[in-house]
């Protein structure tokens, strides 16, 4: 697959996750939906006011507007001008999910923009695996980058695996796969417990030296 087309899958997956959350999932409810939704128009080039302006709560539609100026401020810098845009939409769910399962990756600025209930990042994934063929193509993607925030999306997006997500349990995974290095005894704990949930066969295995 190559760049354009990647990026033309994730534009369209994160379209489809977005329609999900809204109608199955009460994502017009929640901050990072509308934030996603926003920055969605205005990479695709559309009307980022008519997408405030369908938010009905005058609180909400005004946290959203402060959080979509903050992360155009934040995508501004000049670390991430060569990046596609599309991406920025995917680094928001990766810093929201650095923030809501606490991995101390996150830096000051990450923790003051995309400080997003673990129940919102939560939701964002199920109506990624409702949706089974896009949180698929996605798993493929993801699984091929190193990084290690990357490595935790792809576990998140996995279909595959027989294990009973909650919201605890993601943000485990996403401690865990979030950090580079050999595993810390906490880490390795958290490996153990995790272990019966086919994550690690799936996503992890090979990933990570032990100490």
């Amino acid at each position: 697959m190559n760049l354009t087309n990647t990026s033309q899958l994730l534009h369209e997956s994160m379209t489809a996750i977005l329609g999900t959350w809204s109608t199955k999932f009460e994502g017009r409810s929640e901050p990072l939906y509308w934030l996603l939704r926003a920055q969605e128009a205005a990479i695709s080039g559309g009307d980022v006011g008519a997408v405030l302006a369908e938010i009905d709560d005058a609180a909400l539609q005004s946290q959203v507007s402060a959080l979509l100026h903050k992360c155009s401020s934040y995508w501004a810098d000049v670390r991430y001008s060569t990046l596609e845009p599309v991406t920025r939409l995917w680094g928001t769910i990766v810093n929201s999910m650095r923030v809501a399962a606490k991995t101390g990756r996150a830096t000051e600025a990450q923790n003051d923009i995309f400080d997003f209930t673990p129940t919102s990042v939560f939701d964002f994934f199920r109506s990624s695996w409702d949706r089974m063929e896009v949180a698929d193509a996605l798993y493929h993607v993801f699984r091929a980058m190193p990084a290690p925030e990357c490595q935790a999306m792809a576990a998140l997006l996995n279909v595959h695996v027989d294990a009973r997500f909650d919201e605890e349990l993601m943000c485990r995974v996403i401690r865990l796969l979030d950090h580079e290095g050999p595993m810390s005894p906490d880490e390795m704990a958290a490996l153990d417990a995790l272990s019966n949930t086919d994550l690690i066969f799936a996503t992890f295995s090979g990933l990570r030296g032990h100490a």
